[in-house]
């Protein structure tokens, strides 16, 4: 049996034992809560950082311009079978319509193919070509009225023209009128309705000089365009008709001859003025003088404008005062 004094020593080295292991679990709590406080701090650190860095990339996003969103998808209505059938039927019959409209703009008869057009864009090498055509059958495939082409070879406008309109008052499709005017002419005085939009391209033209032929040879190859007109008389500014317009076409119309003025004049200003470098094309018995102004039907008109022999000797050799409007028509 054990006494007292045993046990006292059992009871401090107990004791003492409690002791140290209070202690060392109270150290243990102290490390844990240090090392728990020790964790906060760095996490609340921590979370700092990542609500500054994401309040800067914000600020830094909202810089750039925004992309507006796309729109969604429009949906397309819906068309009916019976809808899509009636268009289809409107389109093909607009198609249909047009179609046949130029297929008959575009198919033009013998009269609109034929109608001649005072202003045109073709040059004198041009025009001349086209005016020299001729047709060879003589009877014409449709009713033909002759006319007579009035040529007005003037240097501005045709001051007598109110005596000219009361001339062809009333004769309407039985003349026909040309002006060839300097370039120069703006038109400044109001035209007679007569003579209006009558003007044909025209070129500088000087009194005397091989110009002069070559104003005539356009004038008559505009009235050559129109396949009416049968007799071709050529004018100035200061012409004025003798007779009323009944009589002068009735003559002319009845008549089989030209009326160009030619005589052999053996003075200074006839012979004298002929150059030995205009043959072997033209003589000096070949040589004749007259008025620059004339009357001639439709095959003797052809024949000027057609002319690419005599033409160009002019051209050459007849300039200064050699006056080629008072001879070249004279060798025709």
């Amino acid at each position: 049996m054990k006494g007292p004094n045993n046990q006292y020593p059992l009871n401090s080295v107990s004791k003492l034992f409690n002791a140290q292991f209070h202690f060392v679990q109270f150290l243990t709590y102290i490390l844990i809560l240090g090392f728990g406080v020790t964790i906060g701090v760095i996490f609340s650190f921590y979370l700092k950082d990542c609500n500054f860095s994401l309040q800067f990339t914000q600020l830094s996003l909202s810089s750039f311009p925004r992309t507006p969103p796309m729109p969604p998808p429009t949906a397309k209505p819906e068309r009916s079978n019976q809808t899509q059938t009636q268009t289809q039927t409107q389109t093909q019959t607009q198609t249909q319509t047009q179609t046949e409209t130029q297929t008959q703009s575009s198919h033009a008869g013998l009269k609109e193919f034929l109608k001649p057009h005072v202003m045109h864009e073709m040059d004198d090498e041009e025009l001349l070509w086209r005016a020299s055509m001729n047709a060879k059958i003589p009877d014409y495939p449709f009713d033909r009225v002759p006319k007579v082409a009035f040529m007005f070879l003037t240097r501005g406008p045709v001051f007598l023209a109110p005596l000219w309109e009361q001339f062809f008052e009333g004769h309407e499709g039985y003349y026909s009128i040309y002006v060839h005017s300097n370039p120069s002419y703006n038109g400044s005085r109001p035209e007679s309705p007569v003579f209006q939009g009558r003007r044909i391209p025209s070129k500088e033209v000087e009194w005397g000089n091989v110009n002069m032929i070559e104003a005539e040879r356009r004038l008559l190859a505009n009235a050559l365009l129109d396949i009416s007109n049968q007799r071709f008389v050529l004018l100035s500014e200061s012409c004025i008709p003798l007779f009323n317009f009944s009589t002068i076409y009735s003559y002319l119309m009845n008549s089989t001859q030209n009326y160009v003025m030619a005589f052999d004049d053996p003075s200074s200003v006839g012979r004298g003025r002929y150059s030995i470098r205009m043959l072997p094309e033209i003589s000096l018995r070949q040589w004749r003088k007259g008025s620059q102004w004339f009357e001639m039907d439709r095959e003797l008109a052809l024949e000027v404008v057609s002319d690419r022999k005599y033409f160009p000797v002019f051209q050459e050799y007849c300039k200064g005062s050699c006056y080629a409007d008072e001879h070249s028509c004279q060798r025709m």
